[in-house]
């Protein structure tokens, strides 16, 4: 007989009150679902359990797969981008039907804009019941046509099969195209009833290899490469496949680095060749324009990262792009390269060094003969190249970068110099964070700044901080935002909480929407509407069982220093 108090450990790290169901009549095509997301490594997903997706929540335990509870179905969506980045895999959001799936697309529209992974699952009316206008419960005239108009793909399935192959299909297209969001509707007598797939169908499928850029288009590249003295690479989220090899290439043509936000980090900021994440600066529009050729990797070049600005160069224009259609917008290329940067990098880099060696060969062959042989070689050999001085524009981007937010410069320097090598960053589109964080924090692997510059969407920055310390336990994970955008999810608060997060929360308050109060200010416009009353910072935090603690910007570095050491989740409250 077994103590009704006592409780067992379960897979996942959960505690399974001894005597509670955990078990079910049938293998129903829920658990098929879970199954298969399982095989892939997915051990967390996100969302609210609600009356009509009860199911999905049957087998977690057994499937030692973790439910994380946000307060809402945003910050569910949000907490799972954050754990795709740092996890490496799609985010899996859950939600019931109607209002639960509409308060998620926030969360799949942020995946969308920035390309990442994610699955979203919801339950659905069941056979026979679309579009009937009868008052049922949570009805939505057409959900899955809603939420396709948003995500990569939106399906009303028909059998548990149907919902397994797109999982799998799935997969297989964040590995091999650009990663986009997709949503799974699954009707609710299908949901509950047995799956019609065997196990087997479950297991998790090969992906397969990058796939690599024609030898044309490769050898096309080279030659633009290795023919310029001046090049340079913009590194876009689609060239953190690389890897090392992006460093590799960048060495090997002495070439400067500069990223968009999304792929902040794609070498290690503090090298010799990065100029960070400052594509939004006109000193970075003008040092791109002077050089006589640019690799532009799984970037589309977006006008949320230029702000305005043209980086057109003197030479030619070498894009390389897992998608075709990327390669073609916003800057024209001379060179297409269509292929995964995991397989095409090392292609470049393998092409531009057998002309090297040969050139070299060449070069020495033409000594020993005393002949001037024509052996076709560049302008400057890679082999040859010299190290470019680049002290001169990188401080011309920080006094820039300054200049636009003098005080948000100081405060982010304050706190970068505190927080620890490997942090994790959470932002929001807050000024502290795009006027900031982007410049004044250097990231030295990618994924550690959480952003997302094209969606651009508030309330991002503390259920991404959650969902990323869940990913990397071992890791400090920091939020800095601002003021209005915690307000956006600030009940996640209570989420870091349950969980016992050691999270460090930094709410930059300036009173409220201080850009748009500003913009009006620009244009002639009486601010309206920009001016929030706010709350007692602190007493919240410590209403929530968090730490409160205010901060001055005296005292901020002594504070965070704080935050850091302190257990559980802590709030610093910096009026500005």
């Amino acid at each position: 007989m077994s103590n009704e108090n006592t409780v067992t450990a379960a897979p996942g790290g959960f505690e399974n009150p001894a005597g509670a169901a955990s078990s079910y009549p049938e293998r129903t095509t829920a658990r098929a679902v879970l199954e298969t997301l399982r095989g892939y490594g997915i051990d967390t997903v996100f969302g609210i359990p609600g009356t009509h997706s009860l199911e999905f929540y049957r087998p977690l335990r057994e499937l030692g797969i973790r439910p994380i509870t946000t307060r809402h179905e945003q910050g569910a969506s949000y907490g799972a981008d954050g754990w795709s980045q740092v996890r490496g895999l799609p985010g899996v959001v859950i939600t019931t039907s109607g209002p639960g799936l509409l308060n998620s697309l926030s969360g799949a529209a942020t995946a969308y804009a920035e390309s990442r992974p994610m699955i979203l699952l919801s339950p659905g009316r069941p056979v026979g019941h679309d579009f009937r206008d009868i008052g049922s419960l949570h009805e939505t005239k057409n959900p899955s046509a809603a939420v396709n108009a948003i995500v990569g793909v939106s399906r009303r399935v028909t059998s548990a099969a149907e919902a397994v192959t797109m999982i799998h299909d799935a997969m297989r297209d964040f590995a091999h195209s650009r990663p986009r969001p997709i949503h799974i509707e699954i009707p609710l007598d299908i949901l509950e009833a047995p799956a019609d797939v065997p196990e087997s169908a479950t297991a998790p499928r090969p992906l397969g290899e990058p796939a690599p850029a024609p030898e044309a288009d490769v050898a096309a590249a080279v030659e633009a490469l290795a023919a310029s003295e001046r090049p340079v690479i913009l590194a876009g989220g689609g060239s953190l496949a690389a890897g090392s090899h992006l460093l590799e290439l960048a060495e090997l043509l002495e070439a400067p680095v500069i990223t968009t936000t999304n792929g902040k980090g794609a070498i290690p900021e503090k090298h010799r060749l990065s100029l960070g994440a400052d594509l939004r600066l006109s000193t970075a529009h003008e040092f791109l324009r002077s050089r006589d050729a640019l690799l532009v990797i799984g970037s589309k070049v977006g006008e949320a990262e230029l702000w305005g600005g043209d980086i057109t160069p003197q030479g030619p224009v070498v894009r390389v792009d897992i998608m075709r259609d990327q390669m073609l917008c916003n800057l024209t290329p001379d060179v297409e390269v269509p292929g995964n940067s995991a397989a095409v990098v090392p292609q470049l880099l393998a092409g531009l060094r057998a002309r090297a060696g040969a050139a070299d060969s060449a070069a020495a062959g033409s000594g020993a003969s005393g002949n001037a042989a024509d052996t076709g070689d560049v302008a400057v050999a890679p082999s040859a190249r010299t190290a470019p001085d680049l002290r001169e524009v990188f401080d011309a981007m920080d006094e820039e970068g300054r200049t636009w937010a003098p005080e948000l410069a100081a405060l982010n320097e304050t706190i970068m110099d505190v927080v620890p090598e490997d942090t994790i960053l959470a932002g929001d589109s807050s000024q502290v964070t795009y006027m900031g964080s982007t410049t004044f924090f250097r990231a030295p692997v990618p994924h550690s700044l959480l952003y997302m510059g094209t969606y651009a969407t508030l309330g991002y920055g503390l259920p991404a901080a959650i969902g990323a310390k869940l990913a990397a336990p071992e890791r400090p994970v920091v939020c800095l935002v601002g003021d209005g955008a915690l307000m956006f999810s600030v009940q996640e608060l209570m989420t870091a909480v349950e969980l016992g997060l050691d999270l460090p929360v930094i709410c930059v308050d300036n009173g409220g929407y201080g850009e748009i109060r500003q913009n009006m200010v620009d244009r002639s416009i009486l601010p309206l509407g920009v001016d929030l009353v706010q709350p007692d910072w602190v007493r919240l935090a410590e209403g929530f069982g968090a730490t409160g603690l205010p901060a001055t910007m005296h005292t901020l570095a002594d504070t965070v220093r704080t935050a850091l050491a302190t257990k559980g989740t802590s709030l610093v409250h910096l009026k500005i």
